[in-house]
């Protein structure tokens, strides 16, 4: 795969500090994401197994595209409720970040299904006065029943004091991770993801069928 970046990176460490605290969360949603593309294809909404995403489920959510301009949770664990002050099923995405990011948000997870592409945000969330919080959303893109890409699993994960609701974010990095092809994937890329480390470096590796 390659990688887009929209700005430098400058944040020193961020990932290596909350490591303990969400990459868990985080490389259990990947992981089982990645045990489903064994044929290289996106994998179907329907394959997903909730027994496997067990201990990430409070903090994963499902995502649907029904037009361009409209991505909105279809599905959504506890933490997630417990992070906006409500239940956001039926919410669009863009309502968990600050009016300035949701332009760039929206190109972003656009991409995920059109690329398609995997989508890795650095958030935090400090404004009006509220306890810093630090957050890492990742979207990977899924295929709906009519075989289209139009729904994503996604996972967020934050370090830091709730407090009061509702929390929104600013977009502090934005990762992009270009699904070039639907190529078989060998098992190095799933083992990359089972002990994915902070930010990972993916990658398509090359081989099977063209």
């Amino acid at each position: 795969m390659k990688t887009c970046c929209d700005q430098p990176r400058n944040v020193v460490a961020l990932w290596r500090r909350q490591e303990h605290k969400m990459s868990s969360q985080i490389s259990t949603v990947i992981r089982h994401w990645s045990s489903l593309r064994c044929d290289g294809t996106i994998p179907q909404r329907s394959n997903l197994q909730p027994h496997a995403l067990a201990a990430a489920l409070p903090n994963a959510f499902l995502l649907e595209r029904p037009r361009p301009d409209m991505v909105r949770f279809r599905l959504a664990g506890q933490h997630l409720h417990h992070t906006m002050g409500m239940d956001v099923r039926g919410m669009p995405l863009r309502a968990f970040f600050e009016i300035p990011d949701r332009k760039l948000l929206m190109e972003r997870a656009n991409r995920v299904f059109t690329d398609p592409a995997i989508l890795d945000l650095e958030l935090v969330s400090d404004s009006q006065g509220r306890a810093h919080l630090e957050g890492r959303m990742c979207l990977l893109p899924l295929r709906g029943a009519d075989g289209q890409i139009n729904r994503a699993l996604g996972v967020l994960a934050t370090d830091g004091l709730i407090g009061l609701t509702p929390r929104r974010f600013r977009i502090r990095h934005s990762n992009l991770s270009l699904i070039q092809s639907e190529q078989a994937v060998s098992c190095e890329f799933q083992e990359t993801a089972a002990v994915w480390r902070g930010r990972p470096d993916l990658r398509v590796v090359q081989g099977g069928k063209a």
